[in-house]
């Protein structure tokens, strides 16, 4: 265990001083910041168009409909930090996880390494908690950023900053899966561009593919609440490729379950649907957890 807190220790400042996860850190943190004001200033515009039309209607005699936004969650305002997270978010534990996996390998000190009482049952939970206090950090000043700026515009009450807190470490389960995945690729590839770029493919896939055979059937679906009645929308092969993708699409799981958290679900969504995407995204990490100690176990440490 001393071995493995050392490695530990020895990741996290590794990683800090890593060009590529500085750069990408500081994108993401400048979107987290950006993500609150982008939000409310929507909200703001529709609100005063909202005003100015309600006092017409007022002005020629005729009621006027309830603001949209009277019952508008607070939460609402990081809506957008859902779509920055699976795109820069999984980009940066990807950097992060592959960093960790490549970087004994590059420097050329794994035999060194490895000749001191350091078994890969240890090595693994090093590296392993390493990455996990790296991505913990990086959730926390997110959830931070958010915070400061998300009070700054509107009143925030307790709830709203346990779900707001709850938000960051369901998001931190989702891409510490993305970065096992990274550190994986990184032991079991030779090339370094093939070991980066597999990971990057399992992403797009995830972030982008997946989702677009999906929800984006429904191309309306962001813009209506209710789907489109169309025959060609509701054709039966349509409806069989969602039904036999959409439990593999683990970016719309992470993403009805983190707007659950927040609180800015459109409609209220089955009990067993909101498990159902709790469960995959758990199983999404476990899988990739798996998958880093076969990595590291069938690592051939007298090759390097």
């Amino acid at each position: 265990m001393k071995n493995s807190i050392t490695i530990a220790r020895h990741e996290i400042q590794s990683l800090f001083r890593e060009r590529t996860f500085i750069l990408l850190l500081a994108v993401f943190a400048a979107m987290t910041l950006a993500s609150a004001y982008i939000g409310w200033s929507s909200q703001h515009t529709i609100d005063q168009v909202y005003t100015a039309a309600a006092e017409q209607m007022r002005q020629s005699g005729k009621a006027a409909p309830p603001s949209p936004f009277a019952d508008y969650p607070h939460l609402a305002l990081l809506k957008n930090m859902m779509i920055y997270i699976t795109l820069i978010g999984g980009l940066l534990a990807i950097s992060t996880g592959y960093a960790a996996g490549m970087r004994e390998r590059k420097a050329g000190v794994v035999k060194l390494l490895f000749s001191r009482p350091v078994g890969k049952e240890e090595f693994l939970l090093g590296k392993l908690l390493g990455i996990a206090f790296v991505l913990a950090a990086v959730m926390f000043l997110a959830a931070a950023i958010s915070l400061v700026s998300s009070a700054v515009l509107v009143s925030l009450n307790v709830l709203d900053i346990i779900r707001l807190f709850s938000f960051y470490g369901f998001s931190w389960v989702y891409l510490l899966g993305f970065a096992l995945l990274g550190f994986s690729s990184a032991l079991v590839k030779d090339d370094e561009v093939v070991a980066l770029l597999i990971p990057i493919i399992f992403w797009v896939a995830i972030t982008f593919v997946l989702p677009e055979l999906t929800s984006a059937l429904y191309p309306t679906g962001s813009l209506n609440p209710t789907l489109p009645q169309t025959d060609i929308l509701q054709s039966p092969a349509l409806q069989t490729i969602h039904g036999a993708v959409y439990p593999f699409s683990i970016s719309e799981h992470y993403k009805e379950t983190a707007a659950t958290i927040l609180n800015i679900n459109a409609t209220d969504a089955p009990v067993r649907s909101g498990i159902l995407n709790v469960v995959t995204t758990f199983c999404w990490m476990l899988l990739c957890l798996a998958g880093s100690s076969i990595a590291v176990r069938s690592f051939d440490k007298s090759r390097w």
